[in-house]
């Protein structure tokens, strides 16, 4: 086993619905929490309010329909991100966000935020905190669609593992949220190559996978099909 490997190891639990801590500071922001069941929508393109969304527990994904009624997929989004951050500037949603699973969704009240100047200077760094994520997110997802199908599927599974490890979880045995079809979309390839690229990766001996279930077996080989070294 590398050091890198075992590095990722560390003693992370197996949990996969444990919730990710919230900072105190963001706690007193909070309006209320609702619960999502798989299918169900977060919020809608178009819509208006004064409340951001900070994930406690399970995955959604961030989507646009085009005219041509083509899905296209923004983001994945697990414990500890934030959704709607427009509305700080009273922006209307400028997607849809709908659970993969049962979600755990604290409400961010940003009504409450300006009202009260006290709490308000700890809470704005939460949220600027939440959109440089977005941001990352976003920067990352424009790098990754100049590659080929191989180093597009590695860095997403090493940035979901590294996500994963932060977490508390097992950074090398992963359970994705998305499936084939959500997947292919959000990395802007073919359903059928990216079902070839995951065989590849099984002939290689790099992942083990078993439909939604991924298990990195040479997390030095993946870095290298990545495009090099990343920090673990």
């Amino acid at each position: 086993m590398s050091q890198g490997l075992r590095s990722l190891q560390g003693d992370a639990r197996t949990a996969s619905e444990r919730p990710v801590p919230w900072p105190g500071r963001v706690r007193q922001c909070i309006a209320r929490r609702r619960i999502l069941q798989a299918g169900e929508h977060l919020f809608q393109i178009g819509e208006v309010g004064r409340e951001a969304f900070v994930i406690r527990s399970g995955h959604l994904k961030s989507y646009r329909i085009h005219r041509d009624g083509e899905e296209q997929i923004l983001g994945m989004h697990g414990p500890g991100d934030m959704l709607r951050c427009e509305a700080l500037i009273d922006k209307p949603a400028n997607c849809s966000a709908i659970a993969l699973e049962i979600a755990s969704i604290e409400v961010v009240d940003l009504s409450h935020q300006t009202q009260q100047s006290g709490a308000s200077s700890e809470g704005m760094v939460s949220l600027v905190e939440g959109m440089y994520r977005e941001l990352q997110r976003c920067t990352r997802l424009l790098y990754m669609d100049r590659h080929p199908a191989d180093r597009r599927l590695a860095e997403f599974i090493l940035d979901f593992s590294r996500e994963e490890q932060q977490r508390g979880r097992r950074p090398l045995d992963l359970m994705l949220p998305f499936n084939r079809r959500d997947l292919a979309r959000y990395l802007g390839l073919a359903p059928e190559t990216l079902s070839r690229t995951f065989t590849r990766f099984q002939e290689q001996c790099v992942l083990s996978v078993d439909n939604r279930e991924i298990r990195v077996l040479d997390y030095s080989a993946l870095q290298s099909a990545a495009g090099g070294s990343q920090e673990a």
